[in-house]
């Protein structure tokens, strides 16, 4: 069999436990259930022992540390948070897990108008985006949200709780998410954050747009 992009068989990955962690509310988009059920089949499929792990519990913060809890439940050797707007290739933890690294995500276009995405060189200047252009194998940064990221479990035991949390700029009058926070945190530990840029041109944000005049 010919390799290719959706050919699992061409990503060799040594067997080890995944668990796929996804916070979200009573429902879920279409087409992001189609892309999680070809997500985790493939996984599988290539040797993974995959979990699927849902919390549509209402408070975020809540939701991402009872995940954590069930991955470590099961022994995971990594977890990769996925959002329910998002849209992925089947071969996304396959691709991801090949890097090796302790922190790895992708980079995706806001819900917004523009065409700026999650991913942020310097969290301290919201004007260092990471456009999705930019195709150059792995980029570090110093920010990134959490909608497609793929983390090695052990990370949190270098952690004290809480894991999650919002805070304040005063200097901007704005919140850091809880993804940012997390990531400042294990960058403080020495950890480093990289974007698979190439990975990243095939992850779409999902979102709603009233048509009219």
């Amino acid at each position: 069999m010919s390799k290719s992009i959706n050919n699992s068989s061409m990503w060799e990955v040594k067997p080890l436990k995944l668990s796929i962690l996804v916070p979200t509310r009573d429902t879920v988009h279409s087409q992001f259930s189609y892309c999680i059920t070809q997500l985790f089949n493939t996984t599988r499929e290539a040797g993974i022992d995959a979990y699927l792990f849902y919390d549509s519990s209402t408070i975020l913060l809540n939701q991402r540390n009872n995940l954590i809890k069930k991955s470590k439940e099961v022994n995971s050797d990594y977890v990769l948070w996925l959002d329910s707007d998002m849209m992925f290739p089947p071969t996304t933890a396959l691709r991801l897990l090949e890097h090796n690294k302790d922190i790895i995500a992708c980079n995706y276009m806001k819900r917004t108008k523009g065409d700026k995405t999650v991913a942020y060189t310097d969290v301290s200047d919201w004007d260092t985006w990471l456009p999705l252009d930019k195709i150059d194998g792995l980029v570090k940064v110093e920010g990134v949200g959490m909608g497609c990221m793929l983390m090695k479990t052990n990370v949190f035991s270098k952690l004290i709780k809480p894991y999650f949390e919002f805070t304040y700029k005063e200097d901007s009058q704005d919140w850091y998410g809880e993804d940012f926070n997390l990531l400042a945190k294990l960058r403080k530990l020495g950890y480093d954050v990289y974007i698979d840029t190439v990975l990243s041109k095939d992850i779409k944000h999902i979102g709603n747009y009233a048509f009219g005049v």
